[in-house]
Parts: C-alpha cells; structure tokens; sequence
C-alpha cells in the first residue's frame, strides 16, 4: 500500500532530522571533507584523520542507510550550499595558485586574475540560473582557459617529485623500445633522505633500480603528454576529460554546478604540479559510470578493463564490482578482462621477474612514513600501536572486508558502485603506512562521480507499507 506523507507526518520527521538528509546530501559532504582534510603533513593530524573518520561514516551512511526524504526544499538549500562551498574553495585555491604564473600575491594584478578566473568560474556552474541558451558557451570557454592558463603554469612548475621522473624516464624507454620495466631512475632527492622515501637496497649509487614502479596503463596514458612536451599534460586532459564527463552524468543544475570541480578541486593544481596519476583514475571511473548509466555495454568494458590495471591498490576494491553485476555481461567481462590483458601481459612477458620486481616487490619494502594522513600512522607515532608487522595486513583486511561488505548491502546502481569504490579506497588509505594527498584524490573523486550520478528524487515523497 502506497500512503502520501501527511503534514504532521513530514514535520515529525523534519524534527527528527533525517528527512531532509539524502545519499547525494551526504556523498557531497563527504567530498568536501575529503578535499579539505586529505593533506599531507604532521601538523594537526588527529584533526584531519577525524575529520577523514567522518567522512568514511557519511559514506556509509548514504550507502547503506534507507531513508525517505519529505522536506525536499531544504535539501536543495543544503546541496546548493555545499556545492558552492566547494566551487568557491576550489576556484580560489586553483585561481590563486594558477596566478601566480603572471604575478606574485598579494599584487593587485594576482589578485584581479584570481578573481576573475573564480567569478568566470561561478558563472559556468549555472548554479543560480536555470540553462538560458546564451549561456551554453560559458562552460567550453572556461575549460580553455584553464587548460591555457595550466599549460602556462606547469611551463613554469618544475615538479619536484619523482613521479614525474618515473613517467618522463618511463615513456622515452617505451617510445625507443626500451622495457621501463628493468631500467633505472635517477634518485633524485637528498642523500640523506634515501631511508624516508625508499625501502632497502632499492636506491644504489644514486639510482633507483626496481623499474617504473605503476601498472602500464599508467606508462601508456603519459605518452601523449610526452610528446607534447611535459607527462603532465596527460593528467591535465584526463581533468578536462572528466569535467565534461560529469556534466553529462548530471541530471539537474547543483549536478552541473559539480561538475566544474573535475578540474577546479582545490587539490587540483598540486596534482598536476607533481605529476601524480591519480586523475587519469578519476577520468576512468567517471567514464564507466557514464557508460554504465548509458548502457554503453562496449565502453563498459572498455573502461572496466583499463581501470582495473591503472594502479595496483585498485584490486582491493574488485569485491564492489558486484554492485554492477547487471551490467557485467559474459561479452563485457571477456572484452575487459581481455584488454587488460593485452596491456599488461607484453610488459609481463618481456620481463616477468623486473615486472614483479617493481610493481609488486616495490611496494612491499615501502618505508612506514611518518607524515602520512592515516589512522595507521597517528596512532603509530602517538601510541606506539599496531606493531610494524600489521602494516601490510591492516589495509588489506580493511579495504577488503569495507568491498564486501558494500557488494552485500549497497545499492546496485552505478553510483553506488563510484562511492563503494571511493569508501574502499579511503578506509584503504586511513590504515595504510603511506597516505597522502593524490591517493585522496581518487577517494574525493569517486564520490564526487556518485554525487553528481546519484539520482534524483522529484515528486511528492512517499511511504510504501
């Protein structure tokens, strides 16, 4: 039997405080989190890994609660008020650090650039207009200039990571026949901080010697960035790439307002600016959920077999593929499953023990690092607890156990699935040694994908007895 709420039905639960709280309320909160907190660095720690804490319980409040929604006013006001304290953050945060490529803060001139990026920024959400036509240009026009004012920036950014050494050295090996597999890269940081960075016997005579240290698709996505001049180009385009994504997966304006924040995070910039790969992840997982809700059953497979070898730490996350198991036909999991081998398996092949060597071995003797954003590490340096042997065992057990545990009660909807994998990834990373700012941004990423996907909920609410 189908009942309409009744007024005093809604105002009991409006007081209660539950219903105006939706999925897409709470994925939304969890993302701001994410962006705000996931930093790196020792100083308020505690703070930051709580605040983490917080939003992994947001998460699974939107993924595994069952609420009904009756006072739909105030959750538009709530959306529409974290969504414009994202955009603002990260137009600010990326408007500032874009500028400082013509002018240095706080001049007058930095601070007109700032401001007119984030105001043109505003403007392309269409946040408090309703899509006039005369308008459709805003959203292409601010996609080129940022890639404009970014490819300026970087020109005048070396990175100082050696992420940038490891996808540059890699790519000129691959693109002269070499295996990046079994080479070598220089050790580029001082002497003295050998033992912080890397694991025993890996850095000899000042190189570094386990071979390019991601899966291939990581290799294969900055080639084209290194022909154009700089590997981070590529994650550049995987941005853009995911901004324009999002606004088709968006079905209403706080959705399309989102979906700027595929390149206007306020963790955006930083990174580009290391060359970090994690944004080519984002890009995938956003292209397979659009091609999941499209039933695009070839893309699907496509961008299923490419996410699941784009770096290693997403194997965890396999157990929430069953979220879409409605999707994962015998011809797409044959077509994906095939082409992730046919990216992996020649690397494999020329090589396999340099290739275990670097992508598995690598990771392994990884040192404990004591400025990373996890739970793991807070709770080593201020109680001396868990002991080193459960480093390696705590991500695993976490992060399996938190895919299973969303494949069972999860809704199975591509959504879902985004935010299952950013869940799985983030209490992943809060119980891992090393946790820093781009494996975040894979987590504020797949939430942000569920935010915008999720979808929404027009007409009277109703309860069904």
């Amino acid at each position: 039997m189908t009942l309409d709420v009744c007024p005093s039905v809604k105002g009991a639960q409006t007081e209660r405080g539950a219903s105006w709280i939706s999925p897409r309320l709470l994925l939304l909160f969890s993302c701001l989190i994410v962006m705000v907190f996931a930093r790196e660095g020792s100083d308020q720690a505690a703070i930051r890994v709580g605040a983490l804490l917080m939003a992994a319980a947001s998460t699974g409040m939107a993924l595994f609660g069952r609420r009904v929604v009756v006072d739909r006013d105030r959750l538009r006001r709530a959306e529409r008020a974290l969504v414009f304290s994202l955009l603002v953050l990260g137009l600010i945060s990326t408007a500032g650090l874009l500028a400082q490529a013509f002018a240095k803060p706080p001049s007058s001139l930095w601070l007109t650039l700032t401001s007119v990026y984030t105001v043109l920024g505003l403007i392309a959400t269409r946040l408090l207009v309703r899509r006039p036509p005369h308008l459709k240009w805003i959203l292409p026009l601010f996609l080129l200039a940022y890639a404009a004012i970014t490819i300026f920036f970087l020109r005048s950014s070396a990175s100082h990571q050696d992420v940038q050494v490891f996808l540059h050295d890699g790519s000129d090996a691959l693109l002269h026949g070499s295996n990046p597999y079994s080479m070598t890269f220089p050790y580029i940081f001082k002497s003295h901080s050998t033992e912080m960075f890397y694991g025993p016997g890996v850095v000899i005579d000042g190189r570094i010697t386990y071979g390019f240290p991601y899966l291939p698709v990581s290799l294969l996505v900055a080639v084209p960035g290194h022909l154009l001049g700089d590997v981070r180009y590529s994650q550049l385009i995987a941005m853009l790439i995911t901004a324009l994504v999002l606004r088709q997966l968006a079905s209403d304006p706080i959705g399309r307002a989102a979906a700027v924040l595929g390149v206007a995070a306020p963790t955006a910039i930083p990174m580009l600016t290391g060359a970090w790969t994690e944004p080519t992840l984002v890009a995938l997982l956003a292209c397979l959920v659009l091609a999941l809700e499209r039933r695009r059953y070839v893309f699907v497979a496509v961008f299923l077999g490419l996410f699941l070898v784009s770096k290693q730490y997403v194997m965890i996350a396999i157990p929430a593929f069953w979220l879409i198991r409605a999707w994962l036909t015998p011809r797409v999991i044959f077509i994906g499953v095939s082409l992730a081998a046919a990216v992996t398996l020649p690397f494999f092949a020329v090589d396999p023990a340099a290739f275990w060597k670097a992508i598995v071995q690598y990771q392994l003797i990884q040192p404990f690092r004591a400025d990373s954003v996890s739970l793991l590490v807070s709770s080593a340096n201020t109680f001396g607890w868990p002991p080193p042997w459960t480093y390696g065992v705590l991500p695993l057990f976490g992060g399996g156990l938190t895919a299973i545990a969303l494949a069972l009660r999860a809704p199975r909807t591509p959504a879902a699935f985004a935010a299952a994998v950013g869940l799985t990834m983030l209490v992943t990373i809060l119980l891992s040694k090393q946790a820093f700012m781009n494996y975040y941004f894979l987590v504020s990423g797949a939430f942000l994908i569920a935010a915008v996907a999720w979808p929404t909920q027009p007409g009277p609410a109703k309860l069904t007895s």
